[in-house]
């Protein structure tokens, strides 16, 4: 059974992680996308606070000792972060290989641009036209 001084500790690290989550997407510090992971987690506390027999009866289910049960969820925890991390930097790193291809392009017909300028004279500037005169 869970002890009121170990509920406590445990209600104020789920407010804290909440509370530190919406701060820095507030603040433009953490984007919501990463953000899901953390709101989870504190939720997930809250819960296991608010209802710990949930948390003891998962642990009989799979005769896990609380300890055992503890270190399972935070491995699971840190496996869904490097998860998360993995499909994140994959995508960055397909996005930086198609613009490195598109700006491979682009200076290349930059090039071509250039060498078209150099082989033929610029076409003569036309004269602007001129304002009317204004009458006073």
């Amino acid at each position: 059974m869970m002890t009121w001084p170990q509920r406590i500790v445990l209600l104020l690290l789920g407010l804290g992680i909440l509370a530190l989550t919406l701060e820095l997407i507030r603040r433009r510090r953490l984007r919501e996308e990463y953000a899901v992971l953390w709101v989870c987690t504190g939720i997930m506390i809250l819960f296991f606070v608010v209802m710990p027999n949930v948390l003891f009866s998962v642990g009989a289910w799979l005769s896990l000792d609380h300890g055992v049960l503890m270190t399972f969820l935070c491995f699971l925890f840190l496996a869904a972060i490097v998860l998360h991390y993995s499909v994140v930097i994959s995508r960055h790193s397909e996005r930086e290989k198609h613009l490195a291809q598109e700006l491979a392009l682009m200076r290349d017909e930059l090039e071509k641009l250039r060498a078209e300028s150099r082989e033929s004279p610029p076409p003569p500037a036309e004269p602007k036209p001129r304002p009317p005169a204004l009458r006073t």
